[in-house]
C-alpha cells in the first residue's frame, strides 16, 4: 500500500505538469508560425525602392505590419488606424511583445518594421488549450485518487470497521460470533489471530464457569451435609435440657440451652449458605399459590423462638405465597434483629393498591444511611455489624425469594431503629 502511494503521488505530479508543458510547447510554437523569409523579404522590397512606403503587393505577406520612420511617424500599416495607433512606437511595439526589425536604406536607418504577433489572441488560445488540458488532468488525477480512496475503503477502512466491532462483541462477552478472515486486505494476518483468541477465550470462559458451578455444588453439598449433625446436636440438647430441668440441674441446664442456641446459629448461616448456593445454581424452587394470610401469623410464632414480636392484627385475605419460602424469609429478618438489634420487634400489617404488607420494627438505633441502600446485596453487612457473627446473605437471600415470588421487600430506618417491610400481592 505504501508503494501504491508513492507511485499515485509521482503520477499526480507528471499530471499536473503537462499543462505547463504545453502552455511552453505552444508558446514557441507561436514564435515558430511566423515566416522569417517573408519578413526578409519585405525588407529587400523596401531597400530597393528606396522608399518606406513603396509597398506594391502587401497581400503576398501573410502577417499584418505597420512602418514607421525614425520619427516614429506612420508611413504604411496593413491594420485599422487604432491598431496602428496603439502599436505606433517602439516603446508600445515592445510592450505589446510585436516584432520590431530595422528597416535600412542606403546602408542608413530609415525606420522600423512592427510585425504584429497578435499576441491577445495567442494568450487566448493559450489559455483555451490550458484549460482543457489542466481539466483533463485534473479530471485523472481526481479518477486517481477516488479509486485509492475506494481501495482505502475496501481493504483498509471496512475491515479495520470489522475487528473494531469485533473486539466490541469480545469486550461486550460475545464470543461465538467467528471473525471472517480475509487475507487480501492489510489486516488478514492477524484475523486468523483474533479468531484463535476469541476459541482460546471462550474455552478459559467455559472452564471458569463449570469450575464456578463445582465449587457451588460442593458447597451446596457440604452445607447439606453439615445439616444432618447440627440437626443431631440440637435433638441431644433438647433432650439433655429435658432431663436437666427433671433433675433440677440448673448449671446443666445452661450450659445445654447455650448449645442448642450455639446449634440454631450454626443452623441458620448454613441455611442461608445452603439457599445461596442454589439460588446461584437455579436451582432453589419458589411455588407460589393461593395462601391464607393468618398462616402469616404462624410462620412469625414458629420463628420468633426469642419471643421478641408484638404482635397485632393481620387483616384476612388470600395471598400468593410459597410457605416455605416465606417461612425462610421470616426466620432471616426475625434473626437478623435478634443478633443486630436484641429489643423487642414490633409487628406491623396493612394492606394497600392490591398487597398485602407486614413489617418488623425494631429499636436497636438502625444502620447508617450511606449504607443502607446496600443491606441486601450479597455478602453486604452494616458498618455497626463489626463484632457480629454473620455472612451478609440473609437480607440477600430474602429479597430475591419475595422477588421470585412476585412480591415486594423494602428495608428502612426509623427514629428508633432498622425496619423491614414485606409485601405480598393480594389474590
Amino acid at each position: 500500500m505504501k508503494r501504491f502511494l508513492i507511485i499515485l503521488i509521482i503520477v499526480t505530479l507528471i499530471i499536473f505538469t503537462i499543462p505547463t508543458v504545453v502552455d511552453y510547447s505552444t508558446r514557441d510554437q507561436s514564435i515558430a508560425t511566423l515566416d522569417v523569409v517573408e519578413v526578409n523579404g519585405l525588407l529587400s522590397e523596401i531597400r530597393e525602392s528606396g522608399e518606406l512606403g513603396a509597398i506594391v503587393n502587401p497581400q503576398q505577406y501573410h502577417f499584418n505590419f505597420t512602418i514607421i520612420d525614425k520619427d516614429e511617424k506612420v508611413v504604411y500599416s496593413t491594420v485599422d488606424s487604432q491598431v496602428t495607433k496603439e502599436n505606433a512606437s517602439i516603446v508600445m511595439a515592445t510592450k505589446n511583445r510585436n516584432t520590431i526589425r530595422d528597416i535600412y536604406i542606403d546602408d542608413k536607418l530609415a525606420g522600423w518594421l512592427i510585425i504584429y504577433n497578435d499576441i491577445s489572441d495567442l494568450e487566448q488560445r493559450i489559455r483555451e488549450r490550458f484549460s482543457v488540458v489542466f481539466t483533463v488532468a485534473y479530471l485523472a488525477t481526481m479518477v486517481l485518487w477516488i479509486t485509492y480512496a475506494i481501495y482505502l475503503y475496501r481493504y483498509v477502512v471496512k475491515p479495520f470497521d470489522k475487528m473494531k466491532e469485533f473486539a466490541g462483541a469480545v469486550a461486550a462477552g460475545d464470543l461465538d460470533r467467528p471473525l471472517e478472515m480475509d487475507r487480501k486486505n492489510v489486516f488478514g494476518a492477524f484475523t486468523e489471530s483474533f479468531d484463535i483468541m476469541r476459541d482460546e477465550l471462550s474455552l478459559a470462559r467455559k472452564r471458569e464457569y463449570e469450575a464456578n458451578v463445582s465449587k457451588r455444588e460442593l458447597v451446596a453439598q457440604l452445607s447439606h451435609d453439615i445439616k444432618t449433625p447440627v440437626a443431631s446436636i440440637k435433638a441431644m440438647s433438647q433432650v439433655l435440657e429435658a432431663k436437666s430441668e427433671q433433675t433440677g440441674d440448673e448449671f446443666t441446664s445452661g450450659k445445654v440451652k447455650s448449645i442448642e442456641a450455639k446449634a440454631d446459629q450454626i443452623d441458620t448461616l448454613i441455611s442461608n449458605l445452603f439457599a445461596s448456593t442454589l439460588k446461584e445454581l437455579e436451582q432453589l424452587e419458589v411455588y407460589e399459590k393461593e395462601t391464607d394470610s393468618v398462616e402469616l401469623c404462624d410462620l412469625i410464632k414458629t420463628a420468633d423462638h426469642e419471643s421478641k414480636v408484638v404482635y397485632t392484627d393481620i387483616p384476612e385475605c388470600l395471598i400468593y405465597m410459597d410457605k416455605l419460602r416465606t417461612g425462610q424469609v421470616i426466620s432471616n429478618v426475625i434473626y437478623n434483629s435478634y443478633k443486630y438489634a436484641g429489643t423487642e420487634i414490633i409487628l406491623g400489617a396493612h394492606s394497600d393498591d392490591g398487597y398485602l404488607y407486614i413489617s418488623f420494627e425494631d429499636k436497636g438505633g438502625g444502620v447508617l444511611d450511606d449504607d443502607l441502600p446496600f443491606v441486601m446485596e450479597k455478602f453486604r453487612r452494616g458498618s455497626n455489624a463489626e463484632g457480629v457473627e454473620g455472612t451478609g446473605l440473609g437480607l440477600y437471600i430474602s429479597r430475591n425469594l419475595m422477588t421470585d415470588m412476585r412480591g415486594t421487600m423494602e428495608c428502612t430506618n426509623t427514629e428508633d431503629g432498622f425496619k423491614v417491610t414485606l409485601g405480598f400481592r393480594i389474590v
